[in-house]
C-alpha cells in the first residue's frame, strides 16, 4: 500500500506562489530573507523555493509584527531567543536523565 509522505521541509513553492499562499508582495518576502528570518532553498539557476515549513516561519514573523507590534529587527530577537531557550531546555533535560 502506498502511503502519503509529507516533508514540511521540502522547498516547493516559488516566490510568486507563496507570496500569494501568504497574501502579501514578494518584496516582503524577499525582506524577510534580508533579515535573516527565513532561508528559501535555491535552484541551480538561483531561484527562491519555500517549503510548508518556511510558510510557517513567515506567518509566525507576521504574527509577531501584527500582535507585538515589533520590526524584522525584534522579530529576529525574539527567534534567537526562542532558539537559545530551546537549546537550554534540552540542556537541562539531558543533565536529568543523566
Amino acid at each position: 500500500m502506498f502511503r502519503f509522505y509529507h516533508d514540511s521541509h521540502k522547498p516547493v513553492y516559488t516566490i510568486r506562489i507563496a507570496a500569494e499562499l501568504l497574501d502579501c508582495h514578494p518584496r516582503t518576502l524577499r525582506l524577510y530573507e534580508q533579515a535573516g528570518l527565513v532561508h528559501p532553498q535555491r535552484t541551480a539557476k538561483n531561484y527562491r523555493l519555500y517549503s510548508q515549513h518556511d510558510l510557517t516561519t513567515i506567518k509566525s514573523v507576521c504574527a509577531l509584527m501584527d500582535e507585538w507590534d515589533l520590526n524584522l529587527s525584534g522579530v529576529g530577537a525574539m527567534f534567537k531567543m526562542a532558539e537559545r531557550f530551546h537549546i537550554e531546555i534540552e540542556r537541562l533535560f539531558e543533565e536529568m536523565l543523566q
